[in-house]
């Protein structure tokens, strides 16, 4: 008499080596039964004693593939049989119609494969595609579920002997490993010349595209999930002619770099940094750079940062092999989506590109790099991408099915299913024609794989935003109830839900554009909310915003504004002239309209005109690149005296005093210094405004949520004056502050608005 017992596990548990390991850890212990994927999770069997079967379960929690996450193990079906006890086997998938399983993300290459990949006699010796049940595509690849390969890209490759025979051995590596190939049977490499000819293919193909790119030419190579354009970084030749050809004039680029000791020679790396390069999500890491390293000063003029990443493809380890770096940029025109297409890059990439490294595995969902800054042994994630999506977050509240349908810029969307929310990937700004394309696929291929039908819509209030419209487009239903939300209390949720609170809560909310209840535009808010409901209690001082839009690209224009409200209009025309003496012409004409002009508390947007002001970046051809100048050049500890007014219980954060402070030390400070005065004293002013909400409310928690707090100088500076005061700062680890976010925090609203019946949502303006 023995025990049969039926489990089903949820969460990440297909195309992470999960089955075989099921099986091998059965077959260790002696257990009978079988396992399968099915599309609401792994379904275990297990024939054995009650004592074998339970601590089944406790190893396979323990000892489970580094690359999975099990969510919950729920008993299904139990009974004692005398039927002889049979093999452990993995049985065909099962598709159901409700699909609960967790899809994994893509996963860098393993050591394993790498040594194979290196050594001579292995089969698989410089296969540019090696990969296991331990890493490779996933997310790129998958196109339905339950995982195995006829439902991924893959399917058109049919698994030579020796590769199903590993496919099929329980011992393997490559048991039930979905992309598993080799040079008999798998994709091949083969690179194309402008003119669309193969000019060659397999390992020629390699040492013609390192050979040109050791030339200064410009490479489009299709990696994991897009192409990217790729140079040499030491050659100023190369670089500029790349930049000329993306049209972009400034905006860093990203480098790979051939290992953690040639990192070392061009960045200053934390143990945390190290560890995020290394890990098998491989994000592209921003750290300090070292001078005198070689590299041309075009890969990130004005910056003292660089943006590094490890090889995290076989093919990349392969090209690595002939330089200690090189660039990679998304291969794109400046803010358009990646592409991933063969066909696409040939169209578009010609401009761009000398010659194309392409290979025939087609890419089912493109998707960035992932970037993160370290910061001594903190984090910032800056864009929530390859390696995290489509990693699902666990929501405070149990609901319906909501389509949340994000912001504009830097755009996302998150669907919810009972108690789980799964954020999208980073998709850019809608604003480009290809992101709305880019952002209705990644919807739909969300929506059929797991298998959901929005029921509920969460939208940004902004009555220009056209993230709503299409999520509704998308859907094409109707909605049983839609609810808009301000775009800060979105932010300040997100920021709520990441750090699994729920109860009122101090915000500082600084991002760049947020519409607000009173119709004008907010970003530097000071929020009291939780899920349900929130009040604004106070802000950054207003500002005019001369130009609009215009005001946007050159941060000079909000700089007059600024100083205008400090100084007046005369004295503000006679120093913007000594400033800024080739918009001498401009002045008078932008001083008239000064008063029409729109008004806003946005902290972006003085962060711009602060860096105009101090001489650092007067026009923008990148988003954020003034403030990530005045970031980068502020050296010192000097704080600029910031002021709380109130007025009617509304505390105002006043920075004139600063403003007039830093006027007038312009000729007895380096503007570096200015800088670091600058950031020290809004983040002193920052703390104080909370701790007058606090000395009010009693909340001592400060959630700090907006794309401003991806400035690690100011966030580091501000989380010591609140701990100082004795609050409790919480910030983003799993998500980026910038409007990636919002769409998280537009859910989890929603979440708490539909889980309790009755609830109203309430919002309070001033």
């Amino acid at each position: 008499m023995h025990n049969i017992s039926t489990f089903l596990v949820t969460g990440i548990v297909q195309g992470v080596g999960f089955r075989p390991f099921c099986a091998r850890l059965a077959e260790d212990m002696g257990l009978g039964g079988s396992v399968k994927n099915t599309s609401d999770g792994v379904v275990i069997k297990l024939q054995g004693s009650q004592t074998q079967i339970e601590a089944y379960l406790q190893r396979l929690q323990k000892e489970k593939p580094e690359a999975s996450h099990i969510s919950s193990i729920d008993l299904l079906f139990q009974e004692d049989s005398c039927e002889e006890k049979g093999n452990f086997v993995i049985e065909k998938s099962l598709r159901l119609e409700h699909q609960r399983v967790l899809i994994p993300p893509d996963i860098a290459t393993c050591n394993d494969c790498l040594r194979e990949m290196r050594d001579p006699s292995n089969r698989r010796y410089r296969y540019p595609f090696i990969n296991c049940t331990n890493c490779g595509p996933r997310y790129t690849i998958i196109e339905d579920l339950p995982y195995d390969r006829p439902s991924t890209t893959m399917r058109s490759f049919a698994m030579c002997p020796q590769c199903h025979f590993e496919y099929t051995r329980s011992s393997d590596r490559r048991y039930h490993a979905q992309p598993n190939a080799c040079f008999d049977c798998g994709p091949s490499l083969y690179l194309i010349d402008k003119n669309g000819r193969v000019a060659a293919e397999g390992e020629e193909a390699l040492q013609i595209c390192c050979s040109r790119l050791k030339k200064g030419e410009t490479a489009a190579i299709k990696g994991l999930g897009g192409f990217h354009l790729a140079c040499d970084p030491f050659n100023s030749e190369a670089t500029q002619k790349l930049r000329r050809r993306k049209n972009r004039k400034d905006k860093p680029f990203a480098l790979m770099v051939s290992d953690l000791a040639r990192a070392k020679q061009l960045v200053y790396l934390t143990g945390t940094a190290e560890k995020l390069l290394t890990s098998s999500k491989r994000p592209i890491v921003l750290c300090p750079a070292k001078r005198n390293s070689g590299l041309s000063p075009l890969v990130a003029p004005g910056q003292n940062a660089l943006g590094i990443m490890l090889p995290y493809t076989p093919l990349h380890h392969l090209l690595l092999e002939h330089f200690d770096a090189l660039i990679m940029t998304s291969a794109n025109m400046s803010d358009a989506p990646i592409i991933s297409d063969n066909n696409e890059a040939q169209a578009s990439l010609s401009d761009l590109a000398d010659f194309f490294l392409m290979h025939n595995r087609d890419i089912h969902m493109a998707i960035d790099d992932s970037v993160i800054a370290s910061q001594g042994q903190e984090y910032i994630v800056l864009r929530r991408a390859r390696g995290f999506v489509p990693i699902p977050l666990a929501s405070l509240h149990k609901g319906p099915v909501i389509i949340a349908a994000g912001a504009e810029m830097k755009s996302t969307f998150t669907l919810t299913q009972d108690n789980t929310i799964f954020p999208g990937q980073y998709l850019g700004d809608l604003k480009q024609i290809g992101t709305i394309v880019y952002y209705k696929k990644a919807l739909e291929h969300f929506l059929k794989l797991y298998n959901l039908h929005p029921e509920y819509l969460v939208y940004d209030l902004h009555p220009q935003y056209i993230s709503g419209p299409l999520a509704r487009k998308v859907i094409k239903r109707p909605f049983n109830a839609t609810l808009g939300v301000q775009h800060h209390h979105a932010h300040m949720a997100a920021c709520l839900l990441e750090n699994r609170r729920e109860e009122p809560t101090i915000g500082a909310i600084f991002d760049g554009t947020g519409y607000g209840d009173d119709g004008t535009i907010w970003g530097g808010e000071f929020l009291v909310a939780d899920m349900k409901s929130y009040e604004r209690k106070g802000s950054l001082l207003p500002c005019p915003l001369p130009g609009g839009e215009k005001a946007v690209l050159e941060p000079w224009r909000y700089g007059l504004a600024l100083l205008t409200l400090t100084l007046g209009n005369e004295e503000a025309i006679a120093l913007s002239g000594q400033i800024w003496p080739e918009k001498k012409s401009l002045l008078p004409s932008l001083l008239a309209i000064m008063n029409a002009s729109p008004i806003t508390t946005s902290c972006g947007r003085f962060f711009d005109g602060v860096s105009a002001l101090l001489g650092f970046c007067t026009d923008i051809s990148y988003d954020g690149q003034a403030a990530m100048e005045l970031e980068g050049h502020a050296k010192g500890e000097s704080i600029a005296p910031f002021e709380i007014l109130e007025k009617d219980d509304f505390l105002s954060l006043d920075w004139r005093p600063a403003l007039k402070w830093m006027v007038e030390n312009r000729q007895h400070h380096r503007k570096e210094s200015l800088a670091a005065a600058f950031h020290g004293g809004l983040a002193l002013g920052t703390a104080n405004l909370c701790l007058r909400i606090s000395e009010r409310t009693g909340i001592k928690h400060v959630a700090l949520s907006g794309g401003v707090w991806q400035n690690r100088r100011l966030l580091v500076l501000t989380l010591s004056y609140l701990r100082r005061r004795g609050l409790l700062p919480l910030t983003h680890h799993l998500l980026s502050p910038n409007d990636e976010n919002v769409s998280v925090g537009q859910a989890a609203i929603g979440m708490a608005h539909w889980a309790v019946p009755g609830l109203e949502y309430v919002q309070s303006g001033q």
